[in-house]
């Protein structure tokens, strides 16, 4: 079971190979640390590494840039949220018909940086998720002792979530052989909220009869799982998870030292 849809996880390069207990530790603790950073240029830098890390796993580029384009959208979203209602110095103004919008200079520089953290966090997920199979990635958060129940949940939820969408193409296929295309908007966008109705019950339903089938199984949440690593961890991956740890504690300590205050 693999969380890449595109089978990235089986990939020869040494990301791939790599420990999936220390991609697992670096890549989150890297997600965590770029979401706290608060100087534009080592946000900047830590999504620069991102990106370099993630050419080196040889993905396809549309895809990846299909993958990025929602969480892209939502952080231009914040961009221009923030740039007209934050701050009090302004830099500028837009005019819209008679509606005159001023641009704040501590609001762009505020978007400027939750638009790298958002891009940043988004693609070291990426990089996990391509890189690193389902079954590690979760049997590392067990070894975190995250709670059984989420791990639990969370590895149902990626097993089934792919067979709902494919009954969510197979409705809307059947939505087109009846000509819905061709309707108005408005006549499209109620039948696609008719399908998310129909798989949200359908969801409730195989829920609840997958949790039956696991308590007739015998299923306990506090029961003890065998151990899905049995091996140690190769002495170069050591190496490079120690470096990677130095290399994202600098930049946090570089943050709170530094007494840059950004470009803006």
């Amino acid at each position: 079971m693999q969380i890449a849809t595109f089978n990235q996880c089986a990939g020869k390069t040494y990301f791939h190979r790599m420990d999936g207990r220390i991609k697992t530790g670096v890549l989150l603790s890297a997600i965590v640390i770029s979401s706290l950073l608060t100087r534009l240029p080592l946000e900047a830098a830590a999504f620069l590494i991102a990106l370099a890390l993630m050419f080196t796993l040889r993905l396809p580029l549309k895809k990846v840039l299909l993958r990025m384009s929602v969480p892209f959208g939502v952080a231009w979203l914040v961009l221009l949220s923030l740039i007209f209602t934050t701050g009090h110095m302004a830099i500028g103004a837009i005019t819209v018909w008679h509606i005159h919008m001023p641009v704040y200079r501590e609001g762009l520089a505020l978007g400027f940086l939750i638009m790298l953290r958002i891009l940043t966090a988004v693609s070291f997920a990426m990089l996990l998720s391509f890189s690193t199979p389902m079954s590690e990635i979760l049997a590392t958060l067990r070894l975190f002792k995250m709670p059984a129940v989420v791990l639990d949940l969370a590895e149902m939820i990626y097993r089934y979530v792919f067979s709902l969408g494919e009954i969510a193409l197979t409705m809307r296929k059947a939505q087109r052989a009846r000509g819905g295309e061709g309707l108005p908007w408005h006549r499209q966008a109620r039948d696609t909220g008719m399908i998310a109705g129909n798989i949200m019950i359908k969801a409730f339903d195989r829920g609840v009869r997958v949790y039956k089938a696991m308590l007739a199984r015998g299923y306990d949440e506090n029961a003890k799982t065998p151990p899905y690593y049995t091996a140690s961890i190769p002495a170069k991956d050591k190496l490079a998870g120690l470096l990677a740890g130095a290399a994202l504690l600098s930049l946090l300590v570089c943050n709170f030292t530094s007494g840059w205050k950004g470009f803006f």
